[in-house]
């Protein structure tokens, strides 16, 4: 078999700015093999001894699987590529020739977002986006974490909003000339134009494409007790309904397991997705003395963004 190509471009972010609507499109493309799933984040976790020894390749390369001839570029989204540096200088070190595309948006509601979603699918563990902000530092040097937090990395607000540091970083390590830097209200409002400028930035034709999902908006939940069980599920059950449930059919000698196996796992993501579903409302806004700290903490870092991309962007301020 032949070991897919290495990517030509990176989607990395910023957390809850649109890469998720962008890659949407991307991945639809007829000229784009996009990696399955979105965000494989290998570049941000992998070890030097990894890469040095090359067993990267192979384990890369499932995520590329569904590479075909008709693809003249490959891509990825992981939006942890923005902060952690490493991840950057490693795909570097493999393809200095790599494209990198950022998507940037008001830090004030950027952190609100990734906040929100941190709580809805149990990340993070204070409700308060100001107490949240308190604990940065403690949690930093690996105090007061959320009991199951897959990456503490998410929970350094001010870090993960200082975009203006983060731009200038890739720019530094990558070049003005093989980044693109989005902003989000033009992805909002302008998207047709933005996808076009992305097309032309990675080299594939223009696919004529007029539909461009709305982002979905911030959410929290009705009962904390079940969405735990949605998202982050006992260890007793996870066995149950995985290798427990699996090894009950295998042991079946009629020929319809494998059909039995994923006929169960249909029906417990159906079941999974309704009760998601009937479990989620709106978000509650921002507390007006939270948004004037976000404002005041990162007014230095948007007027740096407004530098480097010289723009006006005295509207998220």
């Amino acid at each position: 078999m032949t070991t897919p190509p290495f990517p030509d471009f990176f989607l990395i972010g910023a957390q809850r700015s649109g890469t998720t609507t962008l890659s949407w499109c991307l991945k639809r493309h007829p000229q784009i093999c996009f990696s399955k799933p979105k965000e494989p984040h290998y570049f941000a976790t992998v070890d030097d001894a990894t890469l040095e020894s090359g067993r990267w390749r192979e384990e890369y390369s499932r995520f590329f699987l569904h590479h075909g001839p008709e693809h003249r570029r490959v891509g990825e989204g992981s939006p942890t590529y923005l902060f952690a540096s490493q991840a950057l200088e490693r795909i570097l070190r493999i393809q200095p020739e790599a494209r990198f595309i950022a998507v940037v948006r008001n830090p004030i509601e950027m952190i609100r977002s990734l906040h929100l979603r941190l709580l809805y699918i149990f990340e993070e563990d204070v409700p308060a986006l100001a107490d949240a902000w308190a604990l940065q530092d403690a949690r930093a040097r690996g105090e007061r974490l959320p009991p199951r937090c897959s990456d503490p990395r998410l929970l350094r607000y001010r870090e993960l909003g200082g975009l203006g540091t983060q731009i200038e970083r890739l720019y530094r390590i990558a070049g003005r000339e093989r980044t693109l830097v989005v902003v989000f209200d033009d992805l909002v409002n302008e998207p047709r134009k933005v996808y076009e400028q992305v097309l032309g930035f990675i080299g594939v034709d223009d696919d004529g494409r007029t539909e461009f999902p709305k982002r979905r908006a911030s959410q929290a939940y009705r009962y904390r007790w079940l969405q735990r069980v949605l998202y982050k599920p006992p260890t007793s059950v996870l066995e149950w309904a995985g290798r427990g449930r699996v090894e009950r059919l295998a042991r079946r000698d009629d020929g319809t397991a494998h059909r039995k196996r994923r006929d169960f796992r249909a029906q417990v993501k159906h079941l999974r997705n309704r009760l998601n579903e009937w479990n989620t409302c709106p978000a509650p806004s921002l507390p007006d003395d939270t948004r004037a700290m976000l404002r005041e903490a990162f007014a230095p870092e948007v007027e740096r963004l407004a530098t480097l991309l010289d723009r006006d962007l005295g509207h998220w301020r």
